[in-house]
C-alpha cells in the first residue's frame, strides 16, 4: 500500500487558502456548515493557483513494523518540489543510501501507483491534495462546531466530524475507507485554512471483498502553516495503519516534514513588476 494511495484517504482535511479573493461569511457567529463551505471555496481556488508558486523541500519516512511495534524496515526519501511537482533527490533504505537502480525502481513504482489510482497523462509526483476537495466529498460527514483554540498563535474554529450514515455510496475502492473516517479539524478563523487535523478510522474496512486486503486501524495527523499572507502549506504529517495484505499482516508508520518554502526568483521578479 503506497504513500501516494494512502494520502487520498485524507484529502477532505487538506483544504488550502485562497486569500482575500474569497469573501468569507460576514457573521461573527458562524455555523459548522458555513465554516466548512467557506474552506471548500478557498480550497477550490487555491489548489490550482497559489501553492504552485512555491518551491520547498520534503522529507518522508516510511517504517514497516512487526507485531510488537518494532521497526522492521525504514525508507527515507528526500524530495524537492518545484511548481507543485516533486523530484526524488535521495533515498535511504535502512540507513544506507540506495543505488541508482533502486532509486529508479522507486520512481517507477510511484508512477505505477499513481496511474492505478487515478489514470491520467500526469505521471509526475505532486503534493497538491486540494484538487480533490469538493462538496460531494464533505457532504458525507456531519460537522459539529465544538469551540475555538489558538494554533500557531492564530485563532481557529474547532470542529468534529463523523460519517452521516453507515451506508454511504461506494463508487470506487477508496470510498470504503473515506466513508468510515472521523476526527477533529482546526480551521483558521481569519483565512478559513485548515491549520490542523486529526483523523481516524471508526472500524475495520475490507477491500476487494476482503480477499486481498483489510484495514483495521488508521490514524492521520496534519499540521499546516502560513508561508505568505495568503498561502498555507503542509508542514508535518503523520500516518499510522494496521491491516492485512493478502495473507500478511501489515503495520506501517509514515511521517513527513516540509520546509524551506520559497518562491522562485522568476516569480518574485514578475510579482514586483505587477506591483510597480
Amino acid at each position: 500500500m503506497s504513500e501516494d494511495w494512502l494520502k487520498r484517504l485524507c484529502i477532505v482535511f487538506c483544504l488550502c487558502g485562497a486569500g482575500t479573493l474569497f469573501a468569507a461569511p460576514a457573521s461573527s457567529e458562524l455555523t459548522a456548515e458555513q465554516i466548512v463551505q467557506a474552506a471548500i471555496q478557498r480550497a477550490q481556488w487555491a489548489g490550482t493557483n497559489l501553492q504552485k508558486n512555491y518551491n520547498y523541500d520534503k522529507t518522508s519516512i516510511v517504517e514497516e513494523l512487526d507485531s510488537k511495534g518494532n521497526v522492521k524496515s525504514r525508507k527515507e526519501k528526500v524530495l524537492q518540489f518545484e511548481s507543485g511537482v516533486g523530484t526524488l533527490k535521495e533515498l535511504k533504505v535502512n540507513g544506507k543510501s540506495a543505488t541508482l537502480p533502486e532509486v529508479k525502481k522507486q520512481e517507477a513504482q510511484t508512477t505505477s501507483d499513481r496511474q492505478h489510482i487515478a489514470p491520467s497523462k500526469a505521471t509526475r509526483r505532486d503534493d497538491n491534495w486540494c484538487q480533490y476537495v469538493n462538496r460531494e466529498l464533505t457532504s458525507r460527514y456531519n460537522f459539529m462546531l465544538v469551540g475555538s483554540e489558538e494554533i500557531g498563535g492564530r485563532a481557529a474554529y474547532v470542529l468534529t466530524f463523523e460519517p452521516k450514515s453507515d451506508h454511504l455510496p461506494v463508487k470506487e475502492m477508496t470510498d470504503r475507507l473515506v466513508n468510515r473516517l472521523a476526527g477533529k479539524v482546526w480551521v483558521d478563523a481569519g483565512q478559513f485554512e485548515v491549520a490542523k487535523a486529526e483523523v481516524h478510522l471508526l472500524d475495520e474496512v475490507t477491500l476487494w471483498g476482503g480477499l486481498i486486503a483489510a484495514l483495521k486501524k488508521f490514524y492521520f495527523n496534519v499540521e499546516r502553516t502560513p508561508v505568505d499572507d495568503n498561502v498555507w502549506m503542509n508542514q508535518a504529517t503523520k500516518m499510522e495503519l494496521e491491516g492485512r495484505k493478502l495473507f500478511d499482516t501489515m503495520r506501517m508508520r509514515i511521517k513527513s516534514e516540509s520546509g524551506n518554502f520559497r518562491r522562485p526568483v522568476a516569480f518574485d521578479k514578475h510579482a514586483r513588476q505587477i506591483r510597480s
